[in-house]
Parts: structure tokens; sequence; C-alpha cells
């Protein structure tokens, strides 16, 4: 039988002036550097909402709460010895009973009801239902897209982070005590079709690999920073994949 969410948890990441502001702000300084008036960035601002108004995308925006909640079971799932089999691989969980994602989702302290939770995690691929009806993780982290949907909270926070980053490199001065933020890539142009889907294969595999030795450094200090006095930080890493349209006329390198 399958899940029937009983509610969608209310949105944490609502979009209101200020928050647009700071979120457009490097977009502001790169139009202003491109030379273009403060009138003819509007203009574009106006052109690009009229044609998301327009446009149908292939995949429709869902609300499904703040995602740390989701990143956190799915963490407790695959590291938490009462959920883990002999081999030490996240256990096949029911719904209710002696090893039950219900339990799960309560040791994870996240505040979501637990039908929500395995609705929002198998809707976007990351637990599937096997034959015997128990349900198995598959995702070492929570993914937020499909081919049908997209969740909007994960893509603001994604939008917010690196108008963030963005941000905080251009107005940062010489003499700031703050940690200089970076912003690298790595890229080519002459890339065939085919070893591009490689390429995206490999990169996954690797950047996975990577995000938990980091997952794993920021679990550690964060045990440390609960039992630290005063403020704490939202500190991490985020990938994302460059896959262009074909290039024409481009200059070989």
């Amino acid at each position: 039988m399958p899940i029937v969410p009983r509610r969608r948890p209310r949105s944490a990441t609502t979009i209101d002036s200020k928050r647009a502001a700071s979120l457009l702000y490097p977009i502001a300084a790169f139009l202003r550097a491109g030379g273009l008036s403060k009138r003819q960035s509007l203009n574009s601002l106006g052109a690009a909402f009229e044609n998301s108004l327009n446009a149908k995308s292939p995949r429709q925006m869902e609300h499904i709460g703040h995602p740390t909640g989701y990143a956190d079971i799915i963490t407790l799932w695959s590291r938490d010895k009462e959920f883990l089999d002999r081999s030490g691989r996240p256990r096949a969980l029911s719904l209710k009973g002696r090893f039950a994602f219900a339990k799960l989702v309560q040791k994870a302290n996240c505040g979501i009801d637990p039908r929500t939770a395995l609705s929002v995690l198998v809707g976007y691929g990351n637990v599937r239902r096997n034959k015997l009806g128990q349900y198995e993780l598959v995702r070492p982290f929570f993914f937020a897209s499909s081919h049908t949907k997209m969740a909007f909270e994960p893509l603001a926070f994604f939008l917010s982070d690196a108008s963030s980053t963005l941000s905080k490199i251009l107005r940062r001065r010489k003499n700031s005590r703050t940690p200089e933020l970076f912003w690298r890539k790595v890229e080519s142009i002459l890339i065939s079709d085919a070893d591009a889907g490689k390429f995206n294969t490999f990169a996954t595999e690797r950047s996975l690999l990577f995000l938990e030795e980091l997952d794993d450094w920021l679990e550690a200090h964060a045990r440390e920073g609960k039992r630290a006095k005063g403020k704490t930080r939202r500190v991490g890493l985020g990938l994302f994949s460059i896959y262009s349209d074909p290039e024409t006329g481009v200059p070989r390198r």
C-alpha cells in the first residue's frame, strides 16, 4: 500500500523582499559591471519574471519544508547501530514495529511526521519499498528532484548559498577576520556527448566519496559544537555539475 502524506511541513523558506534583495545582489553587481543601467536591469528582471509565468516546466515545484530534517533522517539511518544490519549497512525498515521507520524519525528529532517524511523520501528516490513491504535506503544523501518534480526549499537554499558566497567574496575587505570563502570549478569545452555522460558518472561517484568524508568531519565537530558555549555557524560545501548546450564556433584550446 503506497504511503500517502498526512500533511506537508510548513515551508521555512518563504521569500520576502529582504531575502530577494540579498539573493539578487551578486546578479545586480554583475549586470552593473557589464554596463547595464538600473532601468535596463529592472527591465531584464521583469522580462525574466514574465518568462517564468509563461514557461511550462516539465517538473512541478512542491514545498516539503526545511530540507535538513530529511538529511538528518538519512544520516541517522546510515550511521546509528540500531538501524544497521549485521554487515553495517542500513537496515530495511517497516513503518512500525521493532525496526520501525517511525522510530527512526522520532530519534532524528526533526519535527516531521513519519508518513510525510517517508512520502517525500520515496517520492524523490531516496527510499524504495521492497517486496516484503519494508523500506530500504538507496541513497547516502538527500536528493530533492525527480523526473517529474523538484522540491522548492532545497533549491532555495542552493540559490541562497551560492548568492551569499558570491556576495561575501565581493564585499570582503583585506583586513576582514572572517575566512575567505572560495568558488572554484574545472571544465573543458572539447568533450564529446559520449564522454560528457562518462564524466557525469565519474564526477558523481568521486563527489559522493568526497562528500562522505566531509560529512564525517562535520558530524564529529558538530558533537563538539553542541557542548561548546556561544554561537555556532552553518558551514558546508556544495557541488553542482556543468552540462552546456552544444558549443559552436568556440575557439579550440
